[in-house]
């Protein structure tokens, strides 16, 4: 298997702090680190964030060793998402841990996907969590995976939208 070379845009936050974690354990050097007003490619010094550039550096970096390109974006930022379809097009992975583009309209998300499976082909990953941390993208993907048919999902997935309904309500 190929190695991954993985950019973490959000990598201070609480979710960035916990990939970096979990990277480290399974022996997986980041690429780059990206905040919100700064990044590090390599062995290189801190520098203004560039999207463009940091997608240039990152395939470049991959072609050395004939990695994978990966960005992990963990913020909860548009200023990344808005880099997605560009960034797929050139074959650059990304995962994001966010829903805000895919909660938008579905010709966006469509041309994510467009992207991802031009050439050079990428992955689109994304899971967000919703009731109480309950991963439900993943669960409802394994369940279709293996066989079932999911006929109705109901419920409220959100405490904070359930307050809020509550309140207008009474």
């Amino acid at each position: 298997m190929a190695p991954l070379v993985i950019a973490v845009v959000g990598y201070t936050g609480g979710v960035g702090t916990c990939l970096l974690a979990a990277m480290e354990r399974v022996g997986i050097k980041p690429f780059a680190l990206v905040r919100s007003s700064t990044m590090q490619c390599g062995d290189g010094a801190a520098e203004p964030v560039d999207f463009v550039a940091l997608g240039k550096r990152l395939i470049a970096a991959a072609s050395e060793i004939g990695g994978i390109p990966v960005i992990a974006d963990v913020t909860a930022s548009s200023a990344p998402q808005v880099q997605y379809e560009g960034w797929l097009a050139q074959g650059i992975s990304v995962v994001a841990a966010n829903k805000g583009i895919f909660a938008g309209p579905e010709p966006t998300y469509e041309a994510l996907l467009s992207a991802a499976a031009a050439n050079p082909p990428a992955r689109l990953l994304h899971e967000t969590t919703v009731g109480a941390g309950l991963p439900v993208l993943s669960t409802l993907g394994d369940l279709t995976a293996s066989s079932h048919t999911i006929l109705c999902v109901e419920g409220v997935l959100s405490g904070t939208l359930a307050f809020v309904l509550g309140a207008v309500a009474g």
